[in-house]
């Protein structure tokens, strides 16, 4: 069965403005106060990293362009929790 989706609290992510130069490729929002109380609730379960995969929507703008939207993202190889190396090297 597939695991649930997860969307990050106080997150959001958007397509870069119309008049925005080719180097900005979107935009992320951060609700501060709603996104530290998300992450809290994160760290308590022990994770040290939070992977998001900013993805694109089949809905609509008001524009007609797809919406972007930020989703967590939880893979793990076959399953089996990070190893020690994983963790410790920047995801990036």
């Amino acid at each position: 069965m597939p695991e649930e989706k997860e969307f990050p609290n106080g997150l959001y992510a958007h397509r870069p403005r119309p008049t925005a130069p080719s180097f900005v490729k979107g935009t992320v929002s951060i609700q501060v106060e709603t996104f530290l109380e998300y992450l809290s609730k994160k760290a308590e379960g022990g994770g040290e990293w939070l992977r998001i995969d900013i993805k694109e929507s089949f809905k609509e703008d008001e524009d007609g362009n797809l919406k972007w939207y930020a989703q967590v993202n939880n893979y793990k190889p076959n399953g089996q929790q990070a190893t020690q190396e994983e963790t410790d090297a920047d995801p990036f």
